[in-house]
């Protein structure tokens, strides 16, 4: 869609209610990608300055503000997904650090000193491929958490593999 010049110049002196928007969609200003989210949230309002010329300011604001936030949350989700997809073990490096017969002796003696988490994030997630969304869900623990400690059991056990 074209947004007429007036109505981007009327987005981008109005941020503040872009800048609501994310805040109301939990999007910190610390966030690696506030700015694109801000700028994208400028042009959707822009947008639709320019598509709902004949209805009052604030109609045009309040719909403006929901249409950001769900436009934000949408991106969120999509790079939540793109991440999660990016941790997965590669299948070939999973073979290859199997094959050898030491990493089979350092594994049967590290995994009974994981805790129960980690067996579950090591068996469940990295061996048989849930997310770590539904384990999230499964087992009541934050999903930010248990990217933190699969990352933690990952940097621990390249280190017993490679040693």
């Amino acid at each position: 869609m074209k947004v007429n010049r007036k109505a981007f110049i009327t987005a981008w002196h109005n941020q503040k209610l872009v800048r609501g928007a994310l805040k109301s969609a939990h999007v910190r200003m610390d966030y690696t990608n506030y700015e694109d989210f801000l700028q994208e949230g400028i042009i959707i309002y822009a947008e639709m300055l320019t598509r709902l010329t004949g209805r009052t300011r604030t109609e045009v604001d309040r719909l403006s503000f929901r249409k950001i936030i769900w436009h934000t949350l949408d991106l969120l989700r999509k790079q939540k997904r793109i991440t999660e997809q990016e941790i997965v073990f590669d299948s070939t490096e999973q073979v290859g650090l199997l094959d050898n017969w030491n990493n089979h002796l350092a594994l049967e003696q590290e995994l009974p000193q994981l805790t129960q988490v980690e067996r579950m994030l090591f068996f469940d997630h990295l061996l048989g491929g849930q997310t770590i969304s539904a384990l999230a869900q499964k087992t009541g623990i934050n999903r930010v958490q248990l990217q933190r400690l699969k990352r933690d059991l990952l940097y621990h056990l390249r280190e017993v593999l490679d040693n």
